[in-house]
């Protein structure tokens, strides 16, 4: 298994200085080469491809993309599990990721073990090229689904040393528990840096010194990202992922727009479907060219970005660059005194039983959790969720838990939490 790790990531080191032109020529050959695999060993693809009358053949130049349907993700959802894995692969025999329900909604992903190793290699990628070493302590702000109950062989020989603080403790016991890790680099939703450098400027000093920031999940605001800075005496680095795809892109050590990972996965940006030109808005779409058991290919994300341009980085990195316009931006929810709880903390999306939620704040000490029931909802769904929105809210807060046949969706998105309380009262 290492030997395979270290070469795959020398591999993707590589790639950061080659040639873009060729980069992009094995793009358009994987993806190519991804679309007749899944015709011909994903029923889910085949059907849809079928009933549309499309066929991996009309695949010439990259002009004909737009001519693969797009998916969404209620598209796998309405889908039997078995039909969106490829021809050979068994669901308990693969690691099993679930979306945090970023939209409310939550959905099942399955990978192979060599996959997940991928993942993790773009992700080491990631920190080394923005200057991590492998013996800098990190301290990862995380909730509980990404806690390992274990630690590989070489962490306890001290390379890649790693601890977790708990997102959802309060920011004195995540600063507390920082203070005692001591870290050169701290990984985190960018919801709970925020809430940590409030707490930092109101104690008027950072009880930690690290290196690094790297923050993930939600997008930043320009005040936000000036406050964590400030605060923690760093230029931070963000990086745009998704459970389904791994992280897409990132930044450098430039801070300016976001490099896209084209080894790994093709990207789009398109209005109606159609590819606008580079620097214009479009919503992404995405294929992950590494992930086989079960591909996502053009896959619409969502989020509104720039279609990447290609102009050299500073930083060294041939990789394109997009901007990122619009994220997974919820309200806030508010404790009743006040405190900030952010929405990446609540693991509502893993209940048996959820498939949509939305959370409702009428007032500091009253929330109302909205879920549509999925395929194994029973009577301890309901209960299991008010338990779970209860540890993370308090006590205090009444929570007002109901199933609900459907969840209406605002400017085509559906807001995973609304906040009717008014701004001027949340100060």
């Amino acid at each position: 298994m290492y030997l395979f790790g270290l070469s795959t990531y020398f591999r993707l080191k590589r790639n950061l200085r080659r040639p873009l032109e060729e980069l992009k020529r094995e793009q358009w050959e994987s993806f190519k080469a991804l679309v007749y695999y899944a015709y011909y060993n994903v029923p889910f693809y085949r059907k849809l491809y079928d009933q549309v009358g499309f066929h991996p053949q009309e695949l010439k130049s990259r002009d004909d993309i737009q001519k693969v349907p797009l998916i969404r993700k209620a598209l796998f959802q309405d889908t039997e599990l078995q039909d969106c894995l490829a021809l050979g692969h068994d669901a308990d025999k693969l690691r099993k990721k679930k979306t945090s329900g970023s939209s409310g909604s939550p959905l099942e992903i399955f990978v192979t073990p060599d996959d997940r190793i991928y993942r993790t290699l773009i992700h080491l990628r990631i920190l080394f090229h923005n200057g991590m070493t492998l013996r800098d302590q990190m301290a990862h702000i995380s909730d509980d689904r990404h806690v390992p109950d274990f630690r590989y062989t070489f962490q306890n020989l001290g390379f890649l040393p790693k601890e977790f603080v708990y997102a959802a403790d309060s920011p004195e016991d995540q600063l507390a528990n920082l203070k005692k890790i001591d870290p050169a680099v701290i990984y985190s939703y960018s919801s709970s840096m925020v809430l940590l450098a409030d707490e930092i400027k109101k104690l008027g000093s950072c009880p930690v010194s690290p290196r690094l920031v790297f923050t993930t999940g939600e997008l930043l605001n320009s005040a936000d990202r000036d406050l964590i800075n400030e605060q923690f005496g760093v230029q931070l680095r963000d990086i745009y992922g998704c459970v389904e795809m791994g992280d897409i892109a990132w930044q450098c050590s430039e801070v300016a727009g976001y490099h896209v990972s084209i080894d790994s996965f093709l990207f789009e940006a398109a209005q109606d479907g159609q590819p606008v030109e580079s620097g214009e808005e479009g919503r992404l779409v995405i294929t992950n060219l590494h992930s086989k058991a079960m591909p996502f290919i053009r896959y619409e994300v969502g989020d509104v970005v720039t279609a990447p341009e290609e102009d050299l980085c500073s930083c060294g990195c041939t990789f394109p660059r997009m901007k990122m316009l619009q994220g997974r931006a919820d309200d806030w929810l508010y404790r009743p005194d006040r405190t900030k709880v952010s929405p990446l903390i609540f693991v509502v999306a893993s209940i048996r039983g959820v498939r949509q939620y939305r959370m409702i704040q009428k007032a500091f000490d009253h929330l109302i959790v909205e879920i549509l029931p999925g395929k194994y909802f029973d009577e301890a769904t309901l209960p299991e969720v008010s338990k779970h929105v209860t540890e993370v809210m308090g006590d205090g807060v009444k929570i007002e838990t109901k199933a609900v046949e459907t969840i209406p969706q605002q400017a085509g998105k559906m807001r995973r939490v609304i906040s009717e309380i008014p701004k001027d009262n949340k100060l």
